[in-house]
């Protein structure tokens, strides 16, 4: 059996390693560690997200438990971190005790494949490379094998992290489509981008997608209706008005302004400047750090 993808391109292939981007599991190469108590896999996946850095004993449990009354923590992980290294087996001195608190030298091996991958996608996206963005998108969500961490939702640092796992990586599918528009690949997506513009009606770089790709297919009642539904769901959820480039839009779409085919500049309308939800920078699709460096000791 090969080794899956993740593994060969993490920058720790060969060691024992974290999956983060579904249902939380303990890997070494293709042999699964049976970590089967969910308060254990909380705490190697805590520890896994700090980088190595040691996490103070009071913020992990509160990380945890909350932050409310605590009796006794420093007891209480002690008999945790006890059985995690008992079921990490000959792994379990990857779970190291310091003066400030504990620390794994595991690291979440699915969450640092995506990084690359996207560090390669912002690459492309800026050199206008657009088949190389959406391949390396698609190659991204291939990761995830469902929710981010969830079967880790009960522990408030893990609903928190799932939140931003899961955000990145509809903006990563936005990316994507984003690519494919540009290619002139809008028919064979708009099943997807209907779903998904369903499930998040407030994206307006979404929305903007999907009306374009209506537009395109000759359905110009239904891609003002898209935009319309935004409008009214921005003024009625945050009394906003869309952004410019979204009334851009719809009155390109009014005019059958000829620039909207794909002949000519077809990603004009899909999402660089500011709106409910954004892809701005690398930041927005990659950094680990600014999305992980509350968790961080003293943050």
């Amino acid at each position: 059996m090969t080794a899956p993808h993740w593994i060969a391109t993490a920058a720790y292939a060969g060691y024992a390693q974290v999956r983060i981007l579904g249902p939380v599991s303990v890997v070494d190469g293709d042999r699964v560690i049976g970590v089967d108590r969910p308060l254990e896999r909380a705490v190697l996946v805590r520890l896994a997200l700090a980088g190595g850095v040691p996490v103070p004993d009071r913020r992990l449990a509160a990380d945890l438990w909350g932050d409310g009354q605590l009796s006794r923590p420093v007891e209480r992980l002690r008999v945790v971190v006890s059985r995690l290294r008992a079921a990490l087996g000959v792994h379990g001195a990857a779970v190291l005790r310091t003066p400030a608190g504990y620390r794994t030298t595991m690291v979440a091996g699915d969450l640092l494949a995506a990084e690359s991958i996207a560090d390669r996608l912002h690459a492309a996206a800026r050199a206008g490379r657009h088949g190389e963005v959406r391949v390396a998108a698609e190659e991204a969500l291939r990761l995830w094998r469902g929710p981010a961490l969830a079967d880790l939702q009960w522990a408030p640092y893990a609903a928190v992290e799932a939140a931003r796992l899961d955000e990145w990586r509809l903006e990563l599918t936005v990316t994507g489509l984003d690519a494919a528009l540009r290619l002139d690949f809008g028919p064979e997506y708009l099943r997807e981008m209907a779903i998904l513009a369903g499930e998040h009606p407030m994206h307006e770089p979404l929305a903007r997608l999907h009306a374009l790709a209506l537009y395109r297919v000759g359905r110009q009642v239904d891609a003002l209706d898209r935009l319309r539904a935004l409008r009214r769901d921005l003024a009625a959820e945050f009394g906003a008005a869309p952004s410019p480039e979204t009334v851009e839009l719809e009155v390109s779409i009014l005019r059958h302004d000829p620039t909207l085919h794909p002949a000519l500049a077809a990603g004009k309308f899909t999402g660089r400047a500011p709106s409910v939800h954004r892809i701005s920078s690398k930041r927005d699709l990659v950094t680990f750090g600014h999305r992980f460096r509350h968790l961080q000791p003293g943050c």
